[in-house]
Formats: structure tokens, sequence, C-alpha cells
């Protein structure tokens, strides 16, 4: 492998740069880290256009791992040393492997092509602000099988280290595109969806709600729930029960509870 000792180097330079979404916007490329989230993405096709290996960080075997999924390995594999990875790490990710690659593509469209055969269940996100949350709800989606997730009016990035991090790497798995809230809702309208919206004052027990069919689930943001624009007679609001104190869940562990009942039905 090429061996990289300074902080100058055009190629660090970019990685660092990637830690931020101006960054990531700006190069539209992303940056892995982690050897279980590289190695995951790799088998789901992510194609590395830089892997940088710190050897003494490294657990073994997983070097042999990723030279197996990666065929040009040599072009793009660089050595670093235990400092300069400290430099180019995100957060407590010092197991001594990070991936950039150029952002994967995501659109309504490829999403649709991708539900075309199927009765799909879609989950629509809203505002989402904490990449943690994100990623928990594309990990939910991902163990219950939903056929897509739509991010309306991003608050946060789908690529964000630590969405990818707490997605335990499902985002490169589960079909899903970020597009306006406006959009989204038309396009639902127009494919004659379901639209069943999580509230707090919902009139309907979601538990009550025939999800077989196709079907979107709408959940809002973290503190303020969704936008007036899905109070609408073709969109129906729905609550999970509340039985203690508290009036409302986390909006991840809300996702969760919702995405396994539709699957559920499903599966009846």
């Amino acid at each position: 492998m090429e061996e990289i000792s300074s902080k100058h180097n055009p190629r660090i330079k970019s990685l660092v740069r990637l830690h931020t979404s101006r960054g990531r916007q700006q190069q539209n490329r992303i940056a892995i880290f982690g050897s279980r989230e590289i190695v995951r993405a790799l088998q789901v096709g992510v194609e590395a256009d830089g892997i940088f290996v710190c050897s003494k960080l490294l657990r073994q075997g997983v070097l042999a791992q990723v030279q197996e999924l990666v065929p040009n390995f040599a072009e793009v594999g660089v050595s670093i040393s235990e400092e300069l990875f400290s430099k180019v790490s995100f957060g407590d990710r010092g197991d001594g492997i990070v991936m950039t690659a150029i952002r994967p593509n995501q659109s309504l469209e490829l999403l649709a092509e991708s539900c075309a055969a199927k009765t799909p269940l879609l989950a629509v996100v809203e505002s989402i602000e904490k990449p943690g949350n994100l990623g928990a709800i594309l990990r939910s989606a991902d163990g219950a099988g939903i056929d897509g997730v739509i991010v309306a009016d991003p608050l946060t990035d789908w690529f964000h280290p630590n969405t990818i991090r707490s997605s335990l790497a499902t985002c490169f798995s589960v079909n899903g595109c970020v597009a306006n809230s406006d959009t989204v809702q038309q396009w639902l309208v127009d494919n004659d969806f379901q639209i069943v919206a999580a509230s707090l004052d919902g009139a309907s027990d979601f538990f009550a709600c025939d999800l077989t069919g196709k079907t979107a689930i709408v959940l809002g943001n973290e503190a303020n729930g969704l936008s007036s624009r899905w109070q609408r007679s073709n969109v129906l609001a729905a609550r999970l029960p509340m039985l203690g104190l508290a009036d409302s869940l986390n909006v991840s562990a809300a996702a969760a509870v919702m995405f396994y009942e539709a699957r559920r039905q499903r599966m009846l």
C-alpha cells in the first residue's frame, strides 16, 4: 500500500472535510468509519474510492476481508500512522480503518421503481434532527422489511457518521431517498397510498388501522412532530396508546413499534 505520513496530503485533507455535512455535499462523497460498517457497506455494493488503514489499530482478519471485497484495493488503499489516524477518525472510531466513497445514488424515482411490483409499505420521516434517531429508524426499517424510507425536509444527513453507526450500516441496504415534504405528500397521493400519520391526539388507534394495503407510515420531528401539511382529510391521524405518565415515545421507538405492527399484519 501507498503510505501517507503528512496531514497536509490532499487525500487526508479531503477526508477530514467529509466529517461535515457541507464537505459531503461539496464533494458528493461520504466517509465510513469502523470495520463493521465498512464491510457491510461493501457487501451491499458501495464502491470504495479510498481506504485508509492503520495496521497497528486494525483487528486481525479485517484487512483480508476488505481486500477480498475491493478488487481494486491496490489502487485505493493507503497506509497511515496511528497519529495521523487520530486526526482523520470520527468520534471514538479508533479501530484502524476508514473508507471513502461516492455518495450512493438515491431518488424518489429509484424508490418507485423498486416498489413497482409490490404492495409497498413505506416510511416517511419528516425533519428528523438527530442522526442517531435517523440511524435507529433505518435499522428498524431494515429489520421489519420496510420497502423504502423517505426522509422529508431533512435536518440531518442520511450518511452522517452517527447515522451510519446507529443504523449498523443498514443505511446502505434500505431503499430510500430525500425530498421535500410537499413533493413527498403529492407523490403518495398520486400513487394511491394510504397515509397514516403518527399523532399525539390522533383520532384512530394505530393498532386498529388496516396496514396490509399500500401504506405509508409518517412520523415527525423529535420536538414538534409533523408539520401542519399532514393534517388533511386524505391523511389518517393515528396514535399509539400511552398508558403511563409520558405522552409520547421517542420517534425511533415509535417507528419500531409501528413498523413491526405493520409487518405483523402482513404476516397473518
